[in-house]
């Protein structure tokens, strides 16, 4: 039982690397979400207004209940 648990603790690794691509580029550097427009509505406004949103709708929900 204990052999099988090593042999099996020590393909992990072999599976893991296995799954790794191959074939995708390397980050060459940061990445710089104020490089454009879009960056900065799809990575700082849109999240902002998700938070937003739900905030209104769970003192929505809060305040029917009150209700």
């Amino acid at each position: 039982m204990r052999a099988l648990l090593t042999s099996m603790l020590l393909m992990i690794p072999g599976f893991i690397y296995a799954q790794r691509p191959t074939h995708i580029p390397e980050p060459s550097g940061p990445f710089n979400v104020f490089q454009s427009v879009e960056n900065i509505i799809f990575y700082i406004v849109l999240p902002i207004i998700i938070i937003v949103l739900y905030i209104i709708w769970r003192r929505r929900i809060t305040k029917e209940k009150r209700n």
